[in-house]
């Protein structure tokens, strides 16, 4: 690329682009003997070119397909807009559910404790190792880390099951 620039390279440009280009004799010589104007004209010329065969290519949709088609994505977006409400009513529905499970599961802890100290006591005789049996009793009774993992699942649910059923 050359470090001068040419007082005639508007000129051209703006010959070949109102289609006079190659109009002007003089300017047509000069553009022969000035590399800048020549390969401007010659860039513009392609250009222009271009420029004319994709406007004869554009084919432009008829008015009722176009009317058409924005009556389909007008009803399909009313029909979306009248989903949501019950959208959101099924992710609170399964989180309420969620909710209610895990109660169910707090209040039903203690007797599952309680069963468990039970076993505890029909299997010590049966196993000769009393070992075993005092680990499961002892994991059942750290009820603090399952009401943790409990209180996260309740507090994640609602946020997941928004994700998952939004239609967006």
């Amino acid at each position: 690329m050359s470090g001068y620039e040419c007082a005639f390279e508007d000129r051209v440009v703006r010959a070949v682009l109102s289609g006079a280009w190659p109009g002007d004799e003089a300017l047509a010589a000069h553009a022969e003997h000035c590399p800048i104007c020549r390969e401007v004209a010659d860039v513009a010329v392609m250009l222009r070119a271009d420029h004319d065969h994709a406007r004869r290519e554009v084919q432009v949709p008829v008015a009722g397909q176009v009317w058409w088609r924005t009556a389909v994505r007008a009803r399909l977006e009313s029909a979306q807009a009248a989903t949501r409400p019950m959208t959101w009513m099924h992710g609170a529905t399964a989180a309420i559910t969620v909710g209610f499970m895990l109660a169910a599961i707090g209040i039903a802890w203690p007797t599952i404790v309680g069963g468990a100290e039970w076993a505890r006591e029909v299997a010590m005789p049966l196993v000769s190792n009393g070992e075993v049996a005092g680990v499961v009793t002892g994991v059942l009774r750290q009820s603090v880390v399952i009401a943790v993992a409990a209180a996260a699942c309740l507090a994640i649910a609602p946020v997941l099951l928004y994700f998952v059923l939004s239609n967006d």
